[in-house]
């Protein structure tokens, strides 16, 4: 895997966008299949010339170069669709987490200038209830029908009205530098911010990632991430087209079914986020467990002591990455040099040191933070929209600044051990504590909380929100669940409650939350799943 990228020997700039990947593939690759969703799939020809179409109407609705389009869909052609269209014309897609609710929706909507959303038909409730708090948004696209009337402040439409008949090829001019995408990423001591990223940026991940991956013939490249995250974009829907491949899109990840949809849509790859892994492995062994076509799979976060055995058992290398939203992938085990723990070397275009407080390089062994910078141009997000202070802070001293901790041996491999930022991760979604906090804060009968991660019995974390009430006051935990889920995203829910007579601060009266995560679960402590309590994933 090359560590050094050469800008000489790239593609032209006009040839490293979206929309002229797609372009070219459909002319390479013609009648060949390029997605496949449970209930469709689509040539690149046929893809080709929908993203035409739909490019056509996103244009008709007044959408231009720079215009902020929110996508608000579960995985679907349509949102395949939107993306490209959106990177044609030069506009700037605005994924949304299909869970998010209340003030987050409002926030990444408002924030990101979206003009336009596409939602579901079964979110529009949702994107009602913050309506009247979105200035810039002129336009709301409707993908199905709605359960119940809503009223909608906006110009509405059907998704059936946008695309164009018929649509000559678009011929706006995009560069590889131009902005395609604004991915929120997790707040930590503040509000989610929105990572701008460039066309470059997908062309160089989505491309270097065969040289860490491979190619035996056909791949067949399958996902059941949501599309709204970089991974499933970058590395299956993107990685499959430049080369020519299938992406297989599933709806969701289902553990006792996810071995025979794979083998029904005869995946060979497959990317994985940690917590699938203990997952799949306390399903019950079976004599079909290596009875399928997947030679590996590619995420982060595998379990080190689960590593070999999932290898093992279901007859696949594990592939181990590292990286965020804001830089893709910085380093990487292959499959010539993997070590079982590790997050491997350096090699997708990065330089990353582990450093001190004062960003001075540690000794090898010595556990620090990671920063990163890249060895070429448009490696890394273009900032933090509409945040140039807190661009200009993680990216102080010339550094991306991770907020994660870990070490690098002798050998030049790295290893994570936690992150230095106040966020939590539950089952691959990033969550912020702050905004969990702003949530439980806004109980009537809540005086101050703090929102930290415990571990999880499957990997990864679990939320746990510790709490004092305001004077007089009394709330049974399921009531504050019963608050919070009308303003939270499903995933940010906590599962442990524990309401305490004071927490504990610093002389400045700051909440010591490394105190509360190293007391972690209390006798007094509330348990959702013990309780029985019964989320709902509306």
């Amino acid at each position: 895997m090359t560590t050094t990228p050469d800008p000489l020997s790239w593609p032209a700039s006009n040839e490293r966008t979206l929309g002229a990947m797609l372009r070219n593939a459909a002319q390479v690759h013609a009648g060949k299949t390029f997605a496949v969703f449970p209930d469709s799939q689509l040539t690149y020809t046929a893809f080709d010339a929908l993203v035409d179409r739909v490019a056509a109407g996103l244009r008709a609705q007044g959408l231009r170069k720079g215009s902020k389009l929110a996508i608000m869909l579960p995985n679907c052609v349509e949102f395949l669709a939107l993306w490209f269209a959106c990177a044609r014309i030069g506009a700037v897609e605005v994924p949304i987490n299909v869970s998010f609710r209340g003030p987050l929706l409002k926030h990444v909507i408002h924030h990101s200038d979206a003009e336009m959303v596409v939602v579901a038909g079964s979110l529009a409730t949702h994107l009602e209830l913050v309506a009247a708090e979105l200035p810039t948004l002129r336009t709301v696209v409707l993908l199905g029908d709605p359960e119940q009337p809503v009223r909608l402040p906006f110009r509405q439409l059907a998704y059936g009205q946008l695309p164009a008949e018929a649509a000559e090829p678009v011929t706006e001019t995009v560069l590889a530098d131009d902005p395609v995408a604004i991915i929120f990423t997790s707040g930590t001591t503040g509000p989610s911010k929105g990572a701008l990223l460039s066309h470059n940026y997908f062309w160089w991940f989505a491309e270097r990632s065969w040289a860490l991956r491979g190619e035996q013939g056909d791949e067949r490249l399958y996902t059941c991430l949501p599309l709204f995250h970089a991974n499933a974009q970058v590395l299956t829907a993107l990685a499959a087209l430049v080369r020519g491949h299938v992406a297989v899109i599933d709806t969701h990840f289902t553990a006792s079914g996810f071995w025979e949809r794979l083998r029904g849509f005869g995946a060979t790859q497959f990317n994985y986020i940690g917590g699938m892994i203990p997952i799949l492995m306390k399903q019950p062994p079976g004599g079909r467990d290596r009875e399928h076509a997947v030679r590996l799979a590619l995420g982060a976060a595998a379990p080190r002591e689960q590593w070999r055995s999932f290898e093992e058992r279901f007859g696949l290398r594990i592939l181990e990455c590292y990286g965020q939203t804001e830089d893709c992938a910085v380093t990487a085990n292959t499959l010539d040099t993997a070590r079982i723990g590790s997050i491997g070397k350096e090699g997708w275009g990065y330089e990353m040191q582990v450093v001190d407080d004062h960003d001075r390089p540690v000794p090898t062994g010595t556990v620090g933070e990671f920063v990163v910078r890249p060895r070429a141009p448009g490696l890394l997000m273009l900032g933090y929209y509409k945040m140039p202070e807190e661009t200009l802070q993680v990216l102080r001293n010339l550094w991306f600044h991770t907020g994660d901790y870990g070490s690098q041996d002798a050998d030049g491999f790295f290893w994570f051990k936690d992150r230095k930022k106040d966020a939590i991760r539950r089952r691959g979604e990033n969550i912020s504590a702050f905004e969990v906090e702003m949530v439980v804060n806004q109980h009537p009968a809540v005086l101050e909380s703090a929102v930290y991660a415990v571990p999880s019995e499957v990997g990864e974390d679990d939320v746990m929100v510790a709490l004092v009430l305001q004077p007089g006051q009394q709330l049974a935990p399921a009531d504050l669940l019963r608050h919070c889920e009308r303003r939270l995203a499903y995933f940010a829910m906590p599962r442990y409650v524990d309401i305490r007579p004071e927490l504990p601060k610093t002389p400045t009266h700051r909440i010591e939350k490394y105190r509360l995560r190293q007391q972690g679960i209390t006798p007094g402590t509330w348990d959702r799943e013990r309780a029985g309590y019964q989320l709902q994933r509306r």
